[in-house]
């Protein structure tokens, strides 16, 4: 439990190739059943108890240990996410965001970024078990909802860069690095402008790429 809950930082965890591909194919399968079981109720709800049993759990760690602002608010865009799913009703802007938190499940889980703590450690499971019950509490939103509130190109364009020009005065005012806009994997020397609209139009893209292949499937299917 004491190396569960430390707060002494040492490095990110190492993930071996097998458990890797492990991530991956719960990602697919979790993808699967949610397009199998969007409608089950006990689906819908056991996967909308347990993430909001994690971010209970993660946000009185950070409350109890009094983690620093530039590390514990709820703006890294996954987070924003799950917050959304779980607390907005049927919309434009939950639609935006349940598509936000596929993509960028899909991201975190194919390039993970692990808090740098030795595993087990909470920040550890969090990421994962969060991630995961993202993944299903957005795709049953989009499945339900998406032909009665659709979102327009024009609403991720803007509605991004307006989300990520808010999350660089964030950052500049406290020190943090919240959606990677201020440390950029593979971004290393920019200036922050073009850290900001690579990793504005990489959003972007990736989110019209959901938006245009949900509606390719709901043609389908």
């Amino acid at each position: 439990m004491k190396d569960f809950l430390t707060m002494t930082p040492t490095h990110p965890p190492h993930i071996p190739l097998p458990y890797y591909l492990l991530m991956l194919l719960a990602m697919v399968l979790l993808s699967y059943l949610s397009w199998l079981w969007h409608n089950n109720n006990v689906w819908r709800w056991t996967f909308i108890t347990i993430q909001a049993i994690q971010l209970f759990a993660l946000y009185t760690w950070y409350l109890w240990q009094g983690f620093p602002l530039f590390i514990s608010l709820p703006l890294y865009h996954c987070r924003m996410a799950m917050f959304a799913v779980l607390l907005l009703k049927n919309s434009r802007t939950k639609t935006y965001f349940a598509i936000m938190g596929v993509v960028g499940t899909y991201c975190a889980l194919i390039y993970p970024v692990f808090d740098p703590y030795e595993f087990p450690h909470i920040t550890g499971f969090s990421f994962l078990i969060g991630h995961y019950a993202l993944l299903v509490n957005s795709l049953n939103v989009i499945f339900n909802s998406y032909k009665t509130h659709p979102i327009s190109l024009g609403m991720i364009v803007v509605a991004t860069f307006l989300l990520n020009l808010g999350l660089v005065i964030v950052n500049q005012t406290i020190g943090g690095n919240y959606g990677m806009l201020k440390h950029t994997p593979f971004i290393m020397g920019p200036s922050l402008v073009v850290k900001y609209l690579a990793v504005s139009a990489t959003l972007i893209i990736l989110m019209i790429i959901m938006k245009k292949s949900l509606e390719y499937f709901e043609d389908k299917y």
